[in-house]
């Protein structure tokens, strides 16, 4: 569950929740899939030594954030903006009340949440200056199944998890998914069903020419919906930006957890030094 509520100046509510280090002044966003909560730490043990201060808003519809409004489409960039509107306020209050700038924030994107992640890059290239998505598809090669996609309970192949996986047998995993799982179906299907809608509108990927962000696409060889090719979709339409895909040999959709910590480094570096340093 989330560890509070922010509102928006629309009223309405996100939930907001942490993991890392709660006093680092290096931000990193990380935007959660379909269907999912945020609230997930794909390896609390690599988190807690990185040196980030690792924030996760609800979607719309999931956990503790309200669905939308009437008036207010589900978009991508309507997500993005959400969480822009969130960072810009704990970077302010950050400010007036200990006098710490952040600066700059990382974001990451595990799936469908990659395509949030880009677009907050694109929208608010002020605000990020490092992305890393995992297992995102391009909209020209997104499929789905409705009959599990849209179907409660939300499972691991509601994610597309190989139940086979072996990284499945990693400490608490099984148990940190399922939460998240089960968050993201509080309110039945709304949540999954806002995320449905926005995906299918590609408007937001003509703004991928904006990132300045150095971004990392990372893909496993074995999953079954997003694929190398996919990372290089999205790099030809983000000239601006420093972009690297690549693949990891013999993963799937548990790249994220696998990566973990590459994908860390990718969005802190200069924690990551502190890190290794011992800190």
């Amino acid at each position: 569950m989330a560890n509070h509520l922010f509102t928006l100046a629309s009223g309405r509510t996100v939930g907001v929740s942490a993991a890392g280090d709660p006093v680092s002044n290096r931000l990193v966003v990380f935007c959660h899939p379909t269907p999912g909560a945020g609230g997930f730490d794909p390896d609390p043990s690599v988190t807690e030594r990185s040196g980030v201060h690792l924030l996760m808003l609800d979607r719309p519809g999931y956990g503790a954030s309200e669905p939308l409004r009437p008036g207010e489409p589900p978009t991508i960039e309507r997500q993005a903006d959400d969480l822009a509107e969130y960072l810009r306020a704990a970077v302010s209050t950050a400010r007036s009340q200990s006098g710490v700038d952040f600066g700059s924030a990382g974001a990451i994107g595990w799936g469908t949440g990659g395509m949030v992640a880009l677009a907050l890059a694109a929208r608010h290239p002020d605000l990020i200056d490092r992305v890393a998505t995992v297992a995102t598809a391009s909209p020209v090669g997104l499929a789905f199944d409705p009959d599990v996609q849209e179907r409660l309970p939300f499972t691991l192949a509601s994610l597309g998890v190989d139940e086979r996986d072996r990284v499945l047998e990693r400490a608490g995993l099984r148990n940190r998914l399922a939460r998240m799982l089960d968050d993201g179906s509080e309110q039945g299907l709304a949540g999954a069903k806002a995320d449905f809608t926005a995906i299918r509108d590609g408007d937001w990927t003509r703004r991928l020419r904006r990132i300045t962000a150095t971004s990392l696409l990372v893909y496993g060889d074995d999953d079954p919906s997003a694929f190398v090719e996919d990372g290089r979709w999205y790099r030809r339409r983000m000239p601006r930006s420093r972009t690297r895909v690549v693949r990891v040999a013999g993963a799937g959709r548990l790249a994220l957890v696998s990566e973990w910590r590459r994908i860390l480094r990718q969005v802190a570096p200069s924690t990551d030094t502190k890190e290794r340093n011992g800190r």
